[in-house]
């Protein structure tokens, strides 16, 4: 009799082990299948591979914008400062694009604290910087301006909010 309730507990046993698995496994197989199909649907590139640049070098002044949004976040200074209530905001604005990856845009970099200065080229269409790839939000097109040379300045409005950074940043009224 007790032989029989050993073999009755471990095949019990057996079971909800097996039973545990089996739902591990499931649970495991639904997190994989929802992961791929993450990553199947935002993986598509979606810039255009034979947008062209246009002849016209330029240099730019330029100043990043802090959206809510997936929108084409840089303007120019110029058209930041006008107060032309004729023109739509969001047209001016427009994505920025490295020429290479020794370009892009440094760490240290604070949009309310800097804006860049940079020379390149304009695509001829409206279009997103090569390889965006299709996200959640839907991105509008817009004027890309890739870049071959930047320059990170201050802006000349801007002012320390606090004793830390005018210390870090050597300008201590003690002189110390």
């Amino acid at each position: 009799m007790i032989k029989q309730i050993n073999i009755l507990t471990l095949s019990l046993f057996c079971l909800i082990l097996t039973y545990c698995g089996q739902a591990n496994t499931k649970k495991q197989s639904i997190i994989n299948k929802t992961q791929n199909q993450f990553e199947k649907r935002y993986t598509r590139i979606i810039s255009d591979s034979t947008n062209i640049l246009t002849n016209k070098v330029e240099n730019l002044e330029i100043e990043y914008t802090v959206w809510g949004c997936a929108c084409p976040q840089w303007i120019q200074t110029k058209d930041n400062q006008s107060n032309d209530t004729t023109r739509n905001y969001l047209k001016l604005h427009f994505y920025i694009e490295p020429a290479d990856k020794t370009l892009e845009l440094p760490n240290y970099f604070d949009a309310f604290r800097h804006r860049l200065r940079i020379t390149g080229q304009f695509y001829a269409k409206e279009d997103y910087p090569k390889g965006t790839i299709e996200m959640e939000e839907p991105m509008p097109k817009a004027k890309v301006f890739r870049y071959t040379k930047i320059e990170v300045i201050e802006k000349t409005n801007f002012k320390l909010d606090n004793k830390i950074e005018e210390i870090q940043n050597g300008k201590n009224k003690n002189g110390r």
